[in-house]
């Protein structure tokens, strides 16, 4: 099978768990919307609420994967992998919309009256063993199919369970008569939601603005080693990389012999970039060659 036919073949099965998932997410959060309704519990609509973010969020990720593995074009000489963080960006404002959205209900209905259910909360704990299961199955795909946005929303799906974990303990608490305390698990949710905006939102920004991950690639005792294999090169200065979602663009200076012939000093600065690109799994690396400074 051909590299083209097995990335075809990979982003088929990603598309495919995303979907999976998405149709187990609306079960839930149809299933949460009823509970909540019927018990008038804020925290239990809170969480309804958070899986339809999560449904939102499956949407994104399966429209996002196929634009962003759509090879480079006239439009997108780089590639489309930013749209996945685009995506991603998304995905952190409807979050926050969400947090504040919470909050904001929390104190509206502060001290409603919460309907014990013993049906819904039997539902409920199995909305929570499926959720579970679901984070877990994620998990494990995303390690075979070697897939980052899987991994990513894997973690995110077990962050789920805890959430619906504190819902069903407030609404329990509250349905006893402690009514403060589904507010405060309301809020408590709205929090967790806001930080994980937040998180998304420090995954997001760096790839969106191209922020500089040289750092990350290499240190400096490890490029320095890889000049000394190539004798006529004096120094590497003017160092800048960004990332394209997984892919990494670095460009950089080469202070090189001044006697060395244009022939010479062309084929030297392609055997440099290759050396970078095996070494450090570039994507690409730009090269600007200047004459040494004497000292």
């Amino acid at each position: 099978m051909s590299a083209v036919s097995k990335e075809t073949s990979k982003n088929r099965a990603i598309t495919r768990v995303l979907i999976i998932e998405g149709a187990v997410n609306l079960l839930l959060c149809l299933v949460k919307l009823v509970i909540g309704l019927i018990t008038q519990s804020s925290v239990i609509l809170a969480d309804a609420l958070h899986s339809l973010t999560d449904l939102t969020n499956n949407i994104i990720a399966v429209v996002a994967m196929r634009i962003s593995h759509k090879p480079p074009d006239n439009s997108h000489p780089y590639g489309h992998q930013k749209f996945e963080y685009l995506a991603i960006f998304i995905l952190a404002v409807l979050l926050s919309v969400v947090a504040f959205e919470l909050v904001a209900y929390a104190i509206e209905n502060h001290g409603q009256v919460v309907q014990q259910s013993y049906a819904g909360l039997a539902i409920l704990i199995l909305a929570i063993v499926v959720n579970f299961t679901l984070s877990q199955w994620e998990g494990a795909q995303a390690k075979k199919l070697r897939s980052k946005l899987l991994a990513a929303d894997a973690k995110h799906t077990f962050s789920d369970v805890l959430t619906s974990i504190a819902v069903l303990v407030g609404w329990q608490l509250a349905a006893l008569g402690y009514y403060w305390l589904d507010t405060l698990f309301c809020l408590l949710v709205a929090v967790f939601v806001g930080k994980l905006a937040w998180e998304l939102f420090q995954q997001a920004l760096p790839v969106l603005v191209d922020a500089d991950v040289t750092e990350e690639l290499f240190t400096p005792t490890q490029l320095d080693a890889i000049v000394r294999e190539f004798k006529p090169i004096d120094r590497v200065t003017d160092i800048r990389s960004r990332a394209m979602g997984e892919q990494v663009i670095c460009d950089l200076t080469l202070q090189i012999d001044p006697q060395l012939s244009l022939t010479a000093a062309h084929a030297l600065s392609h055997a440099f970039e290759d050396r970078l690109k095996e070494e450090f799994d570039l994507y690409d690396v730009i090269i600007h060659i200047e004459p040494a400074r004497s000292t």
